[in-house]
């Protein structure tokens, strides 16, 4: 049973001693994957909206065709109108071609109106997209920098990163599947991602909180794996065991 613990924790001080390594690795990228993320969803949101903003001159240029077409009818319409009111028989025609001819020349009021109201709007629009394709231009660059810069970091350390996550699928194999679980649930939730500690100078190496002696010797027994009782991380070990202290009545006496 000793040897079947003593086996868990020398198989979980590897497991985490790889899981370091990696995390050091990693650490060594900085903020730069998240910089890059944060860059590629920024030029996302641009470019959505400068697309969005192409479409709406599309749609404006398209009214403006519409409204046109609308005038040039209205305006054939007058036309017509004007010449069979010089044909009219009596008053009541003449005041009904009069009012078609009113309400076709308020149609084409309208549809200018309509056209200058869209030249206004794609004005603005090409203003925003000016703006838009500059700073989209702006970002890019910033990306592709971004990008090489992470590359090159990438780069220099893959060959030691694929190593040990070969080590780290090989080794995992070899530990219980309960345990691992527990191995990576705290890994998951602890600060400094540390799920296995020791006990240094009477503490537990994770949240610094006072071991007990018993709880020492226990640990240093290695009968059954301990967690702290504060953060719930696995102590493989005692680095510097506290001595329990004797009671004054087992001590040897002065006089014998």
């Amino acid at each position: 049973m000793k040897d079947t613990i003593k086996k868990h924790i020398e198989l979980l001080l590897e497991l985490q001693n790889i899981d370091k390594q990696i995390d050091e690795i990693i650490k060594l990228r900085g903020d730069l994957p998240e910089e890059v993320k944060a860059l590629e969803d920024e030029l996302a949101s641009l470019q959505a909206r400068l697309q969005k903003d192409k479409e709406d001159v599309t749609n404006l240029e398209e009214t403006i065709a519409t409204q046109r077409v609308k005038a040039k009818e209205s305006e054939a319409l007058v036309q017509r109108y004007e010449e069979q009111q010089m044909n009219v028989r009596n008053n009541r025609e003449y005041d009904a071609i009069t009012k078609e001819i009113e309400l076709q020349r308020l149609d084409i009021q309208l549809a200018e109106k309509k056209i200058k109201t869209c030249y206004e709007q794609i004005e603005k629009k090409e203003t925003v997209i000016e703006q838009l394709s500059t700073l989209l231009k702006q970002k890019e660059q910033s990306l592709a920098d971004k990008q090489e810069e992470l590359e090159a970091v990438i780069t220099e350390s893959q060959d030691e990163e694929k190593d040990l996550y070969k080590q780290r699928e090989k080794l995992v194999k070899k530990i219980d599947t309960e345990l691992l679980e527990s191995y990576e649930r705290i890994k998951s939730y602890v600060r400094n991602n540390l799920a296995v500690v020791v006990v240094q100078k009477g503490a537990c190496s994770g949240c610094f909180t006072t071991i007990n002696p018993q709880i020492q010797a226990a640990v240093r027994e290695k009968i059954q794996l301990v967690s702290c009782e504060h953060c719930g991380r696995i102590i493989a070990d005692v680095v510097d065991p506290v001595m329990i202290e004797e009671n004054e009545e087992e001590k040897p006496s002065a006089e014998s």
